[in-house]
Order: C-alpha cells, then sequence, then structure tokens
C-alpha cells in the first residue's frame, strides 16, 4: 500500500532512513505479519516506499512479541549505522 501524503507526515515516514530502528505498534510477526493488538515489532528499514509496486518502506523484523512487553523509546539517532560506526556515521 502506498501512503498518503497526509500519512506520511503523520508518521514522518517521509522522514525513515536506511538502518532506521523502528518500532511498529500493533504488529506481529511471529508468523509473517499480521495485525494483532497490543503487540509490538521492532525491524530496521531496507527499502524505501515505491509508488510503481504500490508499497510502503521495508522493515526486516528483528524482535517481536505478542504482547506488549517489548518497552520502546523515540530515538532521532536510531540507527544502525551509529551503533555499527559504518557508513556516513564512520568516526575518522
Amino acid at each position: 500500500m502506498h501512503f498518503s501524503h497526509h500519512a506520511q507526515h503523520l508518521y514522518k515516514l517521509d522522514q525513515l532512513r536506511f538502518g532506521d530502528i523502528v518500532a511498529i505498534s500493533d504488529a506481529d510477526n511471529s508468523y509473517g505479519r499480521s495485525y494483532r493488538e497490543g503487540a509490538v515489532s521492532i525491524g530496521i528499514v531496507v527499502h524505501s516506499d515505491c509508488v510503481i509496486a504500490g508499497h510502503g518502506p521495508g522493515v526486516a523484523t528483528l524482535l517481536t512479541s505478542t504482547t506488549s512487553k517489548i518497552k520502546f523509546h523515540i530515538d532521532a539517532d536510531a540507527n544502525i549505522a551509529n551503533y555499527l560506526n559504518i557508513g556516513t556515521k564512520r568516526k575518522q
């Protein structure tokens, strides 16, 4: 599904970067992707949205919980490059 301009702005989808670590509420990835109220999945952004194919940004799941046992907070620096010291975040 392609996200509307309103949804992109509301959820800041237009600000996602490759390698961002994201939390997805109400998403259970135990056996494929599915909606489950209260579930939480943590993933990494691996591709951008595509107007031609009609899908949104792609996230590879790292962790999932069918309940709200995974707690998260917003951190603008939550990107794999910062944790691994790679790419443009590499320290000289």
